[in-house]
């Protein structure tokens, strides 16, 4: 099973729709029956867009209540596409589902809205009926990046109306009574100018699209090392974004993710020719910059073991871990010769996922940081006492007596500002940003030690 994106799913919906296109132009419909059908799935399609549409209006409306409804009516973007969807649904009719739907099409015009149905569910699948995300990518998500949704799905609803006049002129050809084909297809233009209206707000695109909305529930494939890590990694960026909600001890799996962020910046660093061993990498891109980000991981790891723990991490989040760190060893050896430059297909096909890999760390950064911070507000965190610098342990008496108990105490303010910065240290990525050393971090060895997955 591939992984489906939001952006994978209109690319299909397009094809179709030039498919359609193409056979409009150079064949005809042999029978009225079959004229009637390609009719009956182009009102499909119209639904399928103005069910999208509706799926993609309620989260941005959910998100703009009280910012400018009442003060300054609609946004441009949303009442364009509540006009044309109002529109589409007065052509398509209102029952549901869509009597398209009952049946199985065989026309480029079912398999476009499949498409689009299949889109509009993925959307749904982050959000729920509230508004409120399901996943990470959903969290990330504005207003901005709806409308700019709503403006894409303008252009399909311009392409799909353009094919009115050419399907009823190939409708009566193939016998159709006139009075048919002017019922079913009485003149779109309305529609068609609706749509273009809406397809022309598109200047002012945001940064984040729907594009990369992909599947919330992945299910790995383990046909191949380099496809079943993309997967497990993706799969534990989700588990890890719902730590940030979950009320039990997170910690260990905090600590398990730090270890897995040494790994994969050890192994990519080494698939690209870095030597683990040298002093200094230097430099703010390439190798070297994989090998100072994984000695921040290796810190934070550190760090975050000298809290106290009260359970195992999270199912989930283990198994993901330790699979994902036995594919980095056999993708990417510590052991390969130094200086290797990848070179064949399959060499770059696995430098993209352990890419992918170091990136998606830095999102689990992101969402660890804010799990972190839910611990400490919470006063969730502990520390042994006798792992305390000996200044706070003279400094209060009643550390210094859990100190000789052997006894745990509330983690100092002092030690988690540290692990707060380290996470927001490691959170960027290592390429794109520079990544120097923070002054109030400890020294550590200057090789990448091994961390165990367990």
């Amino acid at each position: 099973m591939g992984m489906t994106t939001y952006a994978e799913l209109l690319a299909q919906a397009t094809a179709h729709l030039r498919e359609g296109s193409t056979a409009l132009r150079g064949d005809r419909f042999w029978t009225p029956d079959e004229a009637l059908d390609a009719i009956g799935d182009f009102h499909g399609l119209l639904d399928a867009i103005a069910s999208h549409g509706r799926r993609l209006l309620r989260p941005a409306q959910l998100g703009r209540l009280g910012l400018t409804r009442h003060r300054d009516g609609l946004p441009p973007v949303e009442r364009v596409s509540i006009d044309l969807i109002t529109r589409l649904e007065a052509v398509t009719g209102e029952a549901r589902p869509h009597p398209s739907q009952l049946s199985r099409g065989t026309t480029p015009w079912a398999r476009s809205a499949l498409a689009l149905r299949a889109a509009a569910d993925l959307v749904g699948t982050h959000f729920s009926t509230d508004g409120r995300p399901r996943s990470p990518d959903a969290a990330e998500v504005t207003t901005a990046t709806f409308d700019a949704g709503l403006v894409d799905l303008g252009h399909v609803a311009v392409a799909a109306l353009a094919h009115e006049d050419p399907l009823a002129l190939r409708a009566i050809q193939a016998g159709v009574p006139r009075s048919t084909v002017a019922r079913q297809l009485p003149g779109l233009e309305t529609l068609a100018h609706a749509a273009r209206e809406l397809a022309a707000k598109g200047p002012g695109r945001p940064h984040l699209l729907l594009d990369d909305l992909g599947q919330t529930r992945i299910r790995v494939r383990t046909d191949d090392p380099a496809t079943e890590l993309s997967d497990r990694m993706v799969r534990l960026r989700q588990a890890v974004w719902t730590l940030i909600a979950d009320r039990s001890d997170v910690l260990p799996s905090l600590r398990l993710t730090a270890g897995l962020g040494v790994a994969v910046h050890a192994h990519a660093a080494v698939f690209h020719g870095a030597d683990l061993t040298a002093p200094d990498p230097g430099g703010t891109t390439g190798p070297g910059a994989l090998v100072a980000h994984g000695r921040a991981w290796q810190r934070l790891h550190q760090a975050l073991s000298r809290f106290a723990v009260l359970a195992p991490p999270s199912t989930s989040i283990r198994d993901d871990a330790v699979a994902a760190a036995r594919l980095l060893s056999e993708l990417a050896p510590l052991d390969a010769p130094r200086g290797h430059v990848p070179v064949a297909a399959a060499d770059r096909h696995v430098g993209a996922v352990l890419n992918g890999a170091v990136q998606v760390m830095a999102d689990i950064a992101v969402h660890e940081g804010a799990a972190f911070d839910r611990l400490s507000r919470a006063g969730l965190l502990h520390i042994p006492a006798r792992a305390l610098p000996r200044d706070v342990v003279t400094d209060y008496p009643d550390v210094a007596a859990a100190r000789l108990n052997g006894r745990t105490v509330p983690a100092p303010a002092e030690a988690l500002r540290v692990v707060a910065a380290m996470y927001t240290h490691v959170a960027a990525h290592p390429i794109s940003s520079p990544t120097p050393q923070a002054a109030s971090h400890p020294v550590v060895r200057t090789s990448v030690e091994s961390i165990s997955v367990v």
